[in-house]
C-alpha cells in the first residue's frame, strides 16, 4: 500500500492553496490538488514498479509536514495499491507510462463520508471542532461533484466491495477448461447448470465434490431456486443472487434484445475484468436458455453452453446479426452482469485507488 497522502506539501510551503470562502476562511485547503506533489508521487510509482522499492516520506499531520523516510518494498508482489484523496489527479500519467492495472473512486453515502472524516480529524486533532463541523458540511454537499471529478479523470466508480471484488480477479487466466459432461441433466436446467459450474470455476474443492455427481448437483441447485414455476426454467433474479454469492458483488438484468451491441460490450468488459456474467438467448418470441459467459477469446467471449458442456466461442457479428446457436437457439434476450461494469483496462501493476471519504 502506497500512501499517497504522505506526498502533501509541508504546511511551511508558501505555494499551498488557502480557503477564499465560507467555513476556515484563510486556512490552507487540504482538498485543493494544488496541496499536493503529483510529481513526486508519479517518480515513487515509477521506481516502485520498475525496481519493487522505493523510499518514501512520512507525513506528520502534528508536525504539519514530513517527519522522515521510510522503505516500502513489494516483496516480490507484481502488484500494489496506490490510495489517496488525489489518486485521480495522477491516473492518466500512469497510463501514459504503462504502470496502469486499474483506477477506483472508491464512494460511501455522502453522510457515511462526513461522519467519518470528522471522526478522524477529531481524533487527529486537526483544526477545532466548529470548523471541522462546517467545513465537514460543506465537502459533503460537494462530494457528487467530486466523485464526477474523479470520473472524468479515469476512475471507476465503484463500492469497496465492488472494487475488492474485481481486484481479487484482474489476475485470473481468460481461458477456462472444464472437465466432459457438464450438461444439464434435463430440459429446464440449464440456469441451475451454468450457476453450478460458476461456483465450480470459483471454489476448487466445491469442484471436486460435485464433480462426480454433476447432475444431482444441479437438480438440488435447481430445486433451491425460489419465486418461480421451475418448469418455465431459471428466473434472472435466482442466477443474480447466486452469482453475487460467488463473485462478492451485486448483479443486474441488462436487456440485450433491442441493443444487442450494446449488450455484448458489456459482456466483454465484464470478462475482461475475469468476472463471470450470465447471457439468456432463445428466439423473437421468448427467451429459452441460459449459458454462463467464462471469459474472453480476443475480440470475441467464450461462453458455456449447458446443452452440451461445451465452451465455444462467440462473436460480436454473431450476437448483433442473432446467430448465436448456444443450444440452438440464435438470439440474445438479455444478460445479467455485474452493475455498472465499464470498459476494461489494461493489465499492469498499478491499482490506483481514491477515496471521496
Amino acid at each position: 500500500m502506497l500512501r499517497l497522502d504522505d506526498f502533501y506539501k509541508d504546511g511551511s510551503d508558501p505555494t499551498l492553496p488557502r480557503i477564499e470562502h465560507g467555513p476556515g476562511h484563510g486556512l490552507v485547503d487540504w482538498d485543493d490538488p494544488r496541496s499536493w506533489l503529483p510529481d513526486d508521487a508519479l517518480a515513487a510509482i515509477g521506481e516502485l514498479c520498475a525496481t519493487g522499492r522505493v523510499e518514501v516520506p512520512v507525513y506528520d499531520i502534528a508536525h504539519d509536514g514530513r517527519s522522515g523516510m521510510q522503505v516500502l518494498d513489494l516483496d516480490g508482489h507484481e502488484a500494489f495499491i496506490a490510495e489517496g484523496i488525489f489518486a485521480q489527479e495522477i491516473v492518466a500519467g500512469c497510463e501514459r507510462a504503462g504502470l496502469l492495472l486499474a483506477a477506483y473512486c472508491i464512494t460511501q453515502r455522502p453522510l457515511v463520508t462526513f461522519w467519518r472524516r470528522l471522526v478522524r480529524d477529531l481524533r487527529e486533532h486537526r483544526k477545532p471542532p466548529l470548523v471541522l463541523i462546517k467545513r465537514g458540511l460543506v465537502l459533503m454537499r460537494v462530494q457528487r461533484l467530486v466523485v464526477a471529478d474523479a470520473q472524468a479523470k479515469g476512475c471507476r466508480v465503484a463500492s469497496p466491495e465492488e472494487a475488492y471484488a474485481e481486484l481479487r480477479r484482474l489476475g485470473r487466466p481468460r481461458t477456462v477448461t472444464l472437465p466432459a459432461g457438464l450438461h444439464q441433466p434435463d430440459d429446464v436446467s440449464c440456469g441451475a447448470t451454468s450457476v453450478v459450474v460458476a461456483r465450480m470455476l470459483r471454489d476448487a474443492g466445491y469442484a471436486a465434490e460435485v464433480a462426480p455427481r454433476f447432475g444431482e448437483a444441479v437438480l438440488a441447485m435447481h430445486r433451491s431456486f425460489h419465486g418461480w414455476p421451475r418448469r418455465l426454467g431459471t428466473a434472472f433474479w435466482s442466477v443474480a443472487h447466486h452469482l453475487r454469492r460467488i463473485e462478492g458483488m451485486r448483479y443486474t438484468l441488462a436487456i440485450a434484445y433491442l441493443a444487442p451491441g450494446r449488450a455484448f460490450d458489456r459482456l466483454h468488459a465484464t470478462a475482461g475484468r475475469g468476472l463471470l456474467a450470465a447471457l439468456y438467448v432463445g428466439t423473437r418470441l421468448l427467451p429459452r436458455h441460459v449459458t454462463l459467459v467464462v471469459g474472453t477469446d480476443g475480440a470475441a467471449l467464450r461462453v458455456f453452453d449447458p446443452a452440451d458442456g461445451a465452451v465455444r466461442t462467440v462473436t460480436r457479428e454473431q450476437f448483433t446479426s442473432h446467430t448465436i446457436g448456444l443450444g440452438g437457439w440464435p438470439r440474445s434476450w438479455s444478460v445479467v452482469v455485474p452493475r455498472a461494469v465499464g470498459v476494461s483496462t489494461r493489465r499492469r501493476r498499478l491499482a490506483g485507488t481514491h477515496s471521496s471519504a
